[in-house]
């Protein structure tokens, strides 16, 4: 049986065209959080107020940081991607403790903080590779006496609830005979260190340097102690969107590849930033420089 050469042409033409539907249908589905975004023209991004210098409020009240400006790198990709001449970028501010639950509940397309990459916390949300290497050390005031965990006995320590230091500091209490305290942000920490209800403070040591910068008299306060973990830092993504990762993956990779990350280094912990016009002077560590030099998203244990 034979069809007409029109009939046959036209038959092409359709099924070319469900074909190209099918397929850009099933590319949307491959990745929700890029179809938002198309959809919508805005991407919602999470951020600390006070976790200097990787993400923090400036003078003006806007997010800033090291991690802030990574986001901001993979929000321009996510626009070439989908050819969108504008795209409008929200930012939402989290907790240690809210940040999980906004990923997971697509509050945020990413958390652009130092979060520390964990098995654990892998069960729940993903993360990107890792953008810095830091270690968990304690905040004291210089007057203080403590220089170890063996300084700690019936004092109290605090940390930010849901973060890194909070597991070390549940873990360690009954070994070294403290009162914890588990504050709601970082701020709040710090502000129970310098109101003496606190005498120790638990955290990534980069952001501890950043609060103790950022204090009215930061010569007051010194880390000290032993490193207590090493993290691996990254940003947070939602968990069922590989595509979205790949995308992340891919812009950070980029970013560590070129000479853009020495002057994000710079700029963010070498050079006067904050309200104080704080200057970390931290040079890349050796792990730092692994990480950038070999991108992965291993956790941290």
């Amino acid at each position: 049986m034979s069809f007409p050469a029109s009939f046959t042409a036209r038959a092409f033409a359709t099924l070319t065209a469900l074909a190209a539907l099918a397929s850009l249908q099933s590319a949307r589905a491959q990745s929700p959080i890029l179809e938002q975004i198309r959809e919508s023209g805005t991407i919602t991004m999470g951020y600390r107020e006070g976790a200097l210098p990787f993400s923090f409020s400036d003078i003006k009240g806007q997010p800033s940081g090291y991690a802030v400006d990574l986001c901001l790198r993979v929000a321009e990709a996510a626009r070439q991607k989908l050819g969108l001449k504008d795209l409008k970028v929200r930012w939402l501010p989290l907790t240690a403790q809210s940040r999980v639950p906004a990923v997971m509940n697509g509050l945020v397309t990413v958390d652009c903080a130092p979060n520390t990459n964990t098995v654990e916390r892998q069960k729940q949300v993903a993360f990107s590779v890792s953008h810095y290497v830091s270690v968990v050390r304690m905040l004291v005031r210089e007057d203080s006496g403590i220089q170890s965990l063996n300084d700690l006995r019936g004092k109290v320590v605090v940390t930010s609830a849901g973060s890194t230091g909070d597991r070390h500091v549940r873990r360690l209490k009954t070994q070294y005979a403290y009162n914890d305290v588990y504050a709601k942000d970082h701020n709040e920490s710090f502000l129970l260190l310098e109101t003496g209800r606190a005498q120790a403070f638990v955290l990534d040591d980069v952001v501890l340097y950043g609060l103790r910068a950022n204090a009215k008299t930061p010569s007051q306060y010194t880390v000290v102690g032993p490193a207590l973990s090493t993290e691996r830092n990254a940003l947070m993504l939602p968990k069922s969107d590989p595509e979205w990762k790949q995308l992340v993956d891919q812009t950070l990779t980029s970013v560590f590849a070129g000479p853009e990350v020495v002057a994000l280094q710079k700029r963010w912990f070498q050079q006067p930033i904050g309200a104080r016009g704080i200057n970390l002077a931290l040079t890349p560590s050796p792990e730092v420089l692994a990480a950038w030099k070999r991108p992965t998203d291993e956790a941290a244990e």
